[in-house]
Formats: structure tokens, C-alpha cells, sequence
């Protein structure tokens, strides 16, 4: 069975997000990426495991090949 996978929200201004996108653009990421791998540099080992692993988990950005 697959595991569910749910959303965090971020309270913050338009332009910290938008500027957040650009960055994780400018880095071939997806904010989303951005985000976890922010999370992971927190000195926790679990989290850092975990969110390496939900990255390798994770279907690679754009159109799915043919």
C-alpha cells in the first residue's frame, strides 16, 4: 500500500514566496525541494534520513516519459 502524502501550508508574504520559487528554479528545484532540503540541514539525523529518502521517493518534475 502506498504512503499517503499530505501538505504543509507556509504562512508568508507573496514576495518571499515568489522570491522563494525563483531561487529553487535557479536551482533546478521545485520549492518543494527547496523547502525539504532547508529542513534536512537542521542538525536532526531522523529528519535528514527521512527527507532524503521521501526525495529518492518523489516522481522527477515535468511530463512522465513515453
Amino acid at each position: 500500500m502506498a504512503e499517503t502524502r499530505t501538505q504543509i501550508r507556509i504562512d508568508a508574504t507573496k514576495g518571499l514566496i515568489n522570491r522563494a520559487k525563483a531561487v529553487a528554479y535557479g536551482r533546478g528545484q521545485s520549492l518543494t525541494e527547496l523547502v525539504l532540503l532547508a529542513l534536512a540541514k537542521v542538525g536532526d539525523k531522523e529528519l535528514a534520513k527521512l527527507v532524503d529518502e521521501d526525495l529518492k521517493k518523489r516522481p522527477s518534475r515535468g511530463r512522465p516519459e513515453k
